[in-house]
């Protein structure tokens, strides 16, 4: 395994414009795009700008090569900024981040395996596990048995940096990963500059999560305190298209700036835009507000392009009652009365920003994920006891060593550790839940269906019975009982209404029994939900088909197909309905 531990230093900003850089944004593509020149990786096709100019704030696409879609799996990644010079830049550093950190997942020799007895009987200064316990908020469990409980696990480890003391730990990845995944890399101009951006995201993450759990009426910005030109000139074009924008002081006690932007657009919602809520975070807070700006930009296909977003920090609302703590929380602060830790030097900012959280009893760890021939600066932050939306919000340390449990381990191992850890915790659901989950990817339909009952009799909690619920759904589906199904799925639906595979599988249930119109409205909701899924599109033109609905059914298959070639029956009836188009016939 490389012992890669980055070394932080004086950095002072040479770009202030609209966002805070070590480089202006034209240096930041030159120098890409040398990096790029310079190796034999096939990562960056073309830069392209993709906004209609509705706005007039510009949104760039960096489309991906080969190499880069064979290793993270898109075709592209976004970019955002006030002007298109920093758009173009913020695309690039996308690409770079992304295809830098799915690469260094990948590479076998960033990694040592073993568990926490291996690793501390080698002699390394490891992650006590006692962290591990405060990265999920769990005050129950013990230490010991949690370690009882990743005993035998394969875990990957690899170097970080705590920042708070520049001291080298080996931290277990595996485990970080399953609770955070892809929230926490970044990329920059310079090591600094990557620090930065990794610790303004994940903050960002926190606090967006804590708002949504909690309904936190949070402040909003009064707009005669904005004096910064270049948001003034942002929300000046956001007015010019009549669209309204809510901005709020989402910082809560972390000690860094994050503005909270929530915008639509009476003329066009919901037939051609949507409500696009998001945040930004940065040590400055007049920054961390254009930041807030350009994601809207970003996601909004300028409001009138009936583009969907994917919603990720914060939940994506139908309506504006469903964000009343947002829009019409009753209070108001000026932006100057907001924390702020500007500096005119980037890594004291980043020393401004770990004290803070230390402040929370927040530590900072960043490993470096740097690609060997890219060389752009890159890394991934950790901060253990950030909470993120997308997962379980806590409490339960055991709940995550069986998710990694079903994730490293197969077969017989697999079974054989999650009874182990049932004869431990006896009335833990998730035991059951994981097992019931181990059974069903073997085709063990029936044996699944007992082991979900069993844990949704065992109270679970509430952000855990979406997913009971789906599996449960999937079981009945797949067993032919489809009302069954319909119902049980329903009810996941309604502890979570933004769950894009129950919409999938209630759907496919209404399908098999000729429900072609409630079909319709479960996949237009899952597309909704997850513009990205090329399967639901498919099923939405099918229902579509069976309803007569040609045109629309032609539109959905080539959006599907567009988005991934390969599903046979979306290309063969897209023909079928082209060349009935052509003949001026109609199918039988």
């Amino acid at each position: 395994m490389k012992k890669r531990i980055i070394t932080l230093q004086p950095c002072r900003k040479q770009y202030t414009y609209d966002q805070d850089k070590a480089c202006s944004p034209e240096e930041t593509v030159a120098r890409f795009q040398e990096r790029l020149k310079a190796t034999n990786l096939d990562v960056l096709k073309e830069i392209r700008r993709i906004d209609n100019g509705r706005l007039d704030i510009p949104v760039y696409f960096s489309i991906c090569g080969e190499d880069a879609r064979r290793i993270i799996g898109n075709k592209k990644q976004m970019g955002k900024g006030s002007t298109p010079e920093q758009s173009r830049a913020s695309a690039c550093m996308e690409l770079g981040e992304r295809f830098s950190f799915f690469s260094f997942l990948k590479e076998e020799t960033n990694f040592i395996t073993g568990d926490y007895a291996a690793m501390e009987a080698s002699g390394y200064p490891v992650l006590p596990i006692e962290v591990l316990l405060d990265s999920v908020h769990d005050t129950t469990l013990s230490p010991e048995i949690l370690r009882v409980m990743l005993a035998d696990l394969p875990l990957q480890w690899t170097w970080a940096l705590r920042l708070s003391d520049n001291h080298p730990l080996l931290v277990p990845f595996s485990w970080f990963y399953a609770i955070n995944e892809f929230n926490g890399p970044s990329a920059g101009n310079t090591y600094e500059e990557a620090v930065i951006q990794g610790i303004s995201e994940v903050v960002e993450r926190h606090v967006c999560a804590l708002i949504t759990r909690d309904r936190i009426p949070t402040p909003q910005i009064d707009p005669a305190s904005i004096t910064d030109p270049v948001a003034l000139e942002l929300l000046a074009k956001f007015r010019r298209c009549g669209i309204e924008v809510f901005l709020n002081d989402f910082s809560l006690d972390t000690g860094i700036p994050t503005i909270g932007a929530l915008a639509w657009d009476p003329a066009t919602f919901p037939e051609q835009s949507e409500i696009v809520y998001t945040a930004g975070t940065t040590p400055d807070a007049n920054k961390a507000l254009i930041r807030a700006l350009t994601e809207v930009a970003q996601l909004a296909g300028d409001f009138n392009s009936g583009a969907n977003y994917v919603a990720s920090g914060l939940p994506k609302p139908l309506s504006l009652d469903e964000v009343g703590h947002v829009v019409a929380s009753g209070l108001t602060t000026r932006l100057e009365t907001v924390v702020d830790l500007k500096d005119t030097d980037i890594f004291q900012e980043v020393r401004n920003c770990v004290a803070a959280l230390q402040r929370s009893n927040l530590e900072v760890l960043v490993i470096d994920t740097t690609h060997p021939e890219l060389r752009i600066p890159a890394i991934y932050t950790i901060i253990p006891g950030a909470h993120f939306r997308e997962r379980a919000m806590g409490g339960n340390a055991a709940l995550f060593a069986a998710k990694l449990a079903s994730e490293l381990l197969a077969g017989d191992r697999l079974d054989a550790k999650l009874k182990a850890m049932q004869g431990l915790l006896p009335e833990a659901y998730y035991l059951h839940f994981y097992r019931g989950r181990h059974l069903y990817d073997q085709g063990l339909t029936d044996g699944a269906l007992v082991c979900f009952d069993q844990a949704l009799q065992l109270e679970p909690r509430q952000e855990d019975l979406p997913y009971l619920y789906s599996y449960k759904g999937s079981c009945l589906r797949d067993l032919g009982r489809y009302d069954a199904a319909i119902a049980a799925l329903e009810q996941g639906l309604g502890y979570d209404e933004e769950r894009p595979d129950i919409y999938n599988t209630l759907g496919v249930c209404c399908y098999k029994i000729g429900r072609y119109d409630r079909a319709v409205d479960h996949f237009r909701r899952a597309v909704e939900l997850n513009p990205a899924s090329a399967i639901d599109y498919a099923n939405l033109a099918l229902n579509l088909e069976h309803l007569g609905e040609r045109e629309q059914a032609i539109c959905n298959y080539e959006i599907a197909l567009s988005q991934d070639t390969s599903i046979a029956f979306a290309a063969e009836r897209l023909a079928g309905l082209l060349a009935e188009a052509a003949s001026g016939g109609e199918r039988a």
